[in-house]
């Protein structure tokens, strides 16, 4: 008799823990970590990205960093690649800022872009080349300064896709 009612019991019990199991477990939600976001400007805009901008060898870039601002220096032969990266405290005074580069670099012009951020312009070089300054959300500050590779109409294009390649990272 025992051995009549061991089995019934045994049956009920795997019963309700098989019932306990499925209405408490739910499938696992795994969250996808966010894609790796640039931490300086050489991880902004690569190497490679400069060679398939410019069509040239650039060796490793020399990064210098202070608080939310990142600069990485790239140079090949007589010019030099600049990436400028920071994070904004406060909104831009646009007009001014384009009036105080004009002031401290003699004989440029300024060009301003659309398609890159909430303001972009170029500030060009005569006989040098191009600086493209975009500011994205009131927050983020991109500058790609290309010097040495041409004038602005040469390689603005360049600067146009470096700064879209550092937007994207950061």
């Amino acid at each position: 008799m025992r051995r009549g009612l061991a089995r019934p019991n045994g049956l009920v019990f795997a019963l309700i823990l098989l019932f306990a199991a499925a209405a408490t477990t739910r499938p696992a939600v795994v969250p996808r970590p966010a894609p790796a976001k640039a931490l300086g400007a050489c991880s902004a805009v690569t190497a490679a990205d400069l060679e398939r901008a410019l069509g040239l060898g650039f060796g490793r870039g020399q990064e210098e960093s202070r608080g939310a601002e990142s600069t990485c220096d790239y140079g090949a032969g007589n010019g030099q690649v600049s990436i400028t990266i920071q994070r904004l405290s406060a909104k831009l005074n646009i007009p001014a800022e384009i009036e105080s580069l004009k002031e401290s670099i003699p004989e440029s012009t300024v060009r301003m872009s659309s398609g890159l951020g909430s303001t972009a312009f170029f500030l060009d070089i005569a006989g040098a080349g191009t600086q493209l300054h975009v500011i994205r959300d009131d927050r983020d500050y991109v500058m790609v300064s290309i010097l040495g590779f041409g004038d602005a109409a040469a390689v603005s294009a360049a600067a146009e896709r470096m700064a879209r390649a550092a937007l994207g990272r950061i």
